[in-house]
């Protein structure tokens, strides 16, 4: 019965007893009032067209209530922040939260001013960021666990701990090596190991070139005196071979020259190897023996390369050996290497240490920490808090109770005690999420998809409604097309064939093709006006 004609049954039982013009008037007051150009059955079903989910599949969304298809729970109503998300309803003032820069979002101040570019900063309000907003029920909030943290300004240090190995001084290293061959007729220290004092003789050699450039220096000496050229051209010779001063003038005034030579140490030290054997053949530019001192030792450290910014010179750095848990040695950085280890990717550093007693010796491998500087009041969150996002980094900021951002922002340097610095992005004071925010970016990426997907379905169904692009034709034709449409939505018609996806139901398709979700291949629904309900479901009653 419509609406017109219980009113005027209404007024004609008001006619004849008067006690039924209360309930007349009851009834009355209790009918909606119909908008214009739209009947009161069509409201009515305005009111209940709304979204419903599942709340273990979000993924299953359908117009009005039912059963999940894949695990057969009742889908509940979906929140209108997952299906937008606006904020700013409230007419008046806008509220301006920060200042940001226009060519970069994550430069961020809380006054007005100019970005790093020159640029006037532009205002970014509350409603703005409430539609970028991911707001979740205070209760899910608890239940997730979320923990938040301040934006505070800091002094970050870090210790960079890495493994070392012991090497001999560079500039404590001797070389022994002569410029002209000859045969070793006597070796005083024939160890590797042993330690030597400088000037203590190590061999005795025998040298037919040296013998005749002896002769070459008498002979000169006798056939005229020591300072005619050719004397002085025979002496610059002798002492190009390493022959001092005293031992030319000694071979002068002897008149005869030396059969062989003694070789002796340059400095004090450790004999560390020892190429030569009694009787053999010394040629000349070959090592003979390497010495070194051991007084003061090098450590040379691989350091990664984020840890490299961290590292400087003179810094004071502390090394412990494996068999000596405990016993630390004081030493400081003294140079970094310019260039890094392409296979191991790492840099070098050299520390300098003193050695008592020997204690450290060439070859072995210590664990190093070294103590660099503090980097002092930068601002700095918790890297717990940071989402690496391929290329870029996120956090959430927390704006009220159940309600967070999404930030990018550029981080710096990280430090111990699990602080990372932050150069733009973030504001001091802000708070941000430490804990639970892999769901949020989880849930904020299925809105997004979700909202994707009613985009989709929406433009589908509007573009297979031949009335749907004259939007504006007669007003009773357009509207009672509405009408009809928002009725059979999402339902094949009477007597014919639709495809469905057995995933998701509520799809529906007039021809074969894939499942816009999960891209399963479509199959026939069964015909609305058929007698077979579709299989594992019973027959709806009252039908």
């Amino acid at each position: 019965m419509s609406s017109i004609v219980k009113r005027r049954a209404l007024w004609v039982l008001a006619l004849l007893s008067p006690l039924a013009v209360l309930l007349a008037w009851q009834l009355l007051a209790s009918e909606p009032t119909p908008l214009p150009g739209q009947n009161i059955a069509h409201a009515q079903k305005s009111k209940d067209k709304k979204l419903y989910t599942c709340g273990m599949h979000p993924n299953v969304v359908q117009e009005g209530p039912g059963k999940c298809p894949i695990c057969g729970m009742n889908l509940t109503p979906m929140k209108s922040s997952t299906s937008g998300g606006g904020g700013g309803g409230k007419k008046g003032k806008r509220k301006i939260l920060y200042w940001r820069a226009p060519m970069d979002p994550t430069y961020v101040r809380k006054k007005p001013g100019k970005s790093p570019m020159g640029m006037d900063l532009v205002p970014v309000y509350a409603d703005q960021v409430d539609k970028k907003t991911v707001s979740i029920d205070p209760v899910v909030v608890q239940n997730m666990g979320v923990r938040v943290a301040k934006v505070k300004r800091r002094d970050l240090t870090q210790q960079v701990r890495t493994i070392g190995e012991v090497v001999v001084a560079e500039d404590k290293l001797s070389v022994v090596n002569l410029k002209f061959s000859g045969w070793i007729e006597r070796l005083y220290v024939d160890q590797t190991g042993v330690r030597v004092r400088a000037g203590q003789a190590l061999f005795r050699i025998y040298s037919p070139e040296l013998v005749a450039a002896q002769e070459e220096y008498l002979l000169a000496v006798r056939s005229s005196s020591k300072d005619t050229p050719l004397a002085r051209s025979a002496r610059t010779k002798l002492k190009l071979w390493d022959l001092s001063d005293r031992m030319i003038d000694a071979i002068a005034k002897r008149g005869k020259a030396l059969r062989t030579l003694t070789i002796r140490a340059p400095r004090s030290g450790y004999v560390l190897h020892k190429n030569v054997v009694q009787g053999a053949r010394a040629m000349a530019g070959q090592d003979l023996f390497r010495i070194g001192k051991l007084s003061a030792i090098w450590v040379h450290v691989q350091a990664y390369e984020f840890q490299a910014p961290w590292i400087k010179v003179a810094q004071p750095a502390t090394m412990e050996l494996s068999f000596q848990r405990g016993k630390l040695y004081q030493g400081k950085v003294s140079y970094i290497y310019p260039t890094l280890n392409e296979r191991t990717r790492t840099l070098t550093v050299r520390l300098e240490f003193v050695n008592p007693q020997l204690r450290l010796k060439p070859g072995m491998f210590t664990t190093v920490r070294i103590k660099t500087r503090p980097k002092k009041n930068v601002l700095a969150i918790p890297t717990e808090a940071i989402i690496h996002s391929g290329e870029r980094q996120l956090v959430f900021v927390a704006r009220d109770v159940g309600k967070y951002e999404a930030r990018q922002i550029v981080t710096g340097l990280t430090a111990d005690d699990n602080l990372t610095e932050v150069t733009s992005g973030l504001m001091e004071g802000e708070t941000v999420v430490v804990s639970g925010q892999f769901l949020l970016d989880s849930e904020s990426q299925l809105r997004e998809a979700v909202q994707k997907l009613l985009a989709a379905r929406l433009h589908k169904k509007s573009k297979s409604k031949p009335g749907a692009a004259a939007g504006s034709g007669s007003g009773s034709a357009a509207h009672a097309g509405h009408q009809h449409g928002s009725a059979s939505q999402g339902a094949p018609k009477k007597g014919k064939l639709d495809y469905t996806c057995s995933m998701h139901p509520q799809i529906s398709e007039p021809k074969p093709g894939d499942c816009p979700i999960c891209g399963m291949k479509l199959v026939k629904r069964s015909p609305a006006g058929s007698k077979k309900p579709p299989k594992g479901k019973s027959k709806p009653k009252g039908r």
